[in-house]
């Protein structure tokens, strides 16, 4: 792989032709300012006229003994900043190519999925229908956590649908307007939602505690729990569909804990737009 041309070298490199050209500079001007020495002994009107064309001589040499320096400085860092943009395209590419081959690999893993369906004869579910919403107003108590959003009963609506964000669900329908609706919150005290363990399918409710943690009830003794695990809605009762995030079991938090607490679903505090599934309970069942 190239390597980028190290920098400090071109300080370096630099440093020294401008040091060799600001020395032969000084030896030219010691032998003027000892020129100009002689001629102001011998005639000051003529050193003031001799000083003024030295002065516009010296500074357009200057200008010009500079230039090759600046110009070879310059031209070095083009060349570092052109092989360090050959490096990052070499590097992009093996990125580029490593992701193609995950890319192949979720495609396989996809396609092999469907043939084991197919084997096992499962029955596809429908398709969810979904409805975005706008939160226009949170209550911000300390005891009661809803909020409430821009569609209602004209939008197809319904008391008890699940309400979700980018993570998973954050709240059900529980008042119901034409065109508004209160949002109970999970984490409000009010809220039970039968769950499950995504990978063990252990069974529990999750309750709100008006704080940042949901907590976990009726959950069997004796269960082995496996961080990082995700609680999913069972749909027991028929009114929230079934595999919908709502927490995750975290083992740190739960060391010293007494009671089971989940994290509830991400971002739950900050909520502007959602979705509202319309699920029709009273259809499924």
């Amino acid at each position: 792989m190239p390597r980028s041309i190290n920098k400090t070298y071109l300080l370096k490199l630099s440093s020294y032709a401008k040091e060799k050209a600001h020395g032969f500079g000084t030896i030219i001007l010691i032998i003027f300012s000892v020129l100009l020495l002689i001629i102001g002994k011998i005639n000051e009107t003529s050193l003031s006229i001799f000083k003024s064309y030295f002065l516009d001589i010296s500074s357009g040499f200057l200008t010009l003994a500079g230039k090759p320096v600046n110009s070879l400085s310059d031209g070095f860092y083009k060349i570092n900043d052109l092989v360090f943009l050959y490096s990052e395209n070499q590097n992009l590419k093996e990125e580029n190519y490593s992701l193609n081959k995950w890319r192949d690999l979720a495609l396989q893993l996809l396609a092999e999925n469907e043939e084991l369906k197919k084997l096992l004869n499962t029955v596809k579910k429908d398709n969810q229908k979904f409805i975005t919403a706008k939160v226009i107003s949170n209550s911000g108590g300390s005891y009661v956590k809803t909020i409430t959003i821009n569609v209602g009963s004209n939008d197809g609506v319904k008391l008890g649908n699940p309400v979700i964000n980018n993570w998973g669900m954050i709240g059900r329908i529980v008042d119901l307007g034409k065109s508004a609706s209160r949002v109970l919150l999970t984490v409000d005290i009010n809220s039970q939602i039968p769950v499950y363990f995504e990978n063990s399918l252990h069974r529990a409710i999750l309750v709100g505690k008006n704080s940042d943690l949901l907590e976990l009830k009726f959950l069997k003794k004796r269960v082995l729990l496996t961080d990082k695990e995700r609680l999913m809605t069972s749909g027991e009762g028929g009114i929230l569909p079934r595999g919908l995030p709502v927490g995750l079991y975290l083992s740190e938090l739960n060391k010293k804990e007494e009671k089971l607490v989940v994290i509830p679903a991400k971002d739950w505090d900050k909520l502007s737009t959602l979705s509202v599934i319309l699920y029709d309970y009273n259809k499924k069942l």
